[in-house]
């Protein structure tokens, strides 16, 4: 896999072969966590999952991790595609926006939420692809750069994802 080089202070010049393939690589992990796990993985609960947005009693489930993943991912598609951002996830925080998310998902079947994975990355490599290579190098972005389709993913897959 192509990362990104490392230099001097947070800001780096990603290129668009490398950024591709760190995004397919996180979501081809993030695909395999998902098979792994199946209907039935997918619809057990995770404890700790949605903590600060989750009302007191109700369980977030695994597939209610998915579905924030690929709502956040998209959020990114939004902007490669210069989309406007989600409108009802307008000015509100974060914690706020989760909860907007799990609203918009928990009651989709899990097949559903499988399919909109798979729909919004292959959306997500048409976009980047769609970028000219002068996209991923200017203006210098943090090393994280993009951290939805990479680090947040990354982050949730690992801690809700792999441990059910």
């Amino acid at each position: 896999m192509d990362t990104p080089p490392a230099v001097a202070g947070t800001r780096i010049h990603h290129t668009k072969r490398g950024t591709i393939a760190r995004v397919e690589a996180e979501y081809q992990a993030l695909d395999r966590a998902v098979r792994r796990l199946g209907r039935t993985g997918l619809a057990r609960p995770i404890p700790g999952f949605g903590a600060r947005a989750r009302i007191r009693r109700e369980r977030w489930r695994a597939r209610d991790a998915l579905a924030h993943i690929v709502e956040w991912k998209r959020q990114v598609l939004r902007g490669l595609r210069t989309e406007g951002s989600d409108p009802k996830l307008r000015g509100l925080t974060i914690d706020r926006k989760n909860r907007v998310l799990y609203e918009r998902w928990r009651r989709t079947p899990v097949a559903d939420v499988v399919a909109f994975h798979r729909q919004v990355h292959r959306e997500t490599i048409a976009a980047l692809r769609a970028k000219p290579e002068q996209y991923f190098r200017e203006p210098p972005r943090s090393r994280f750069w993009p951290n939805d389709l990479l680090g947040h993913s990354k982050a949730h897959r690992e801690r809700h994802l792999e441990r059910v």
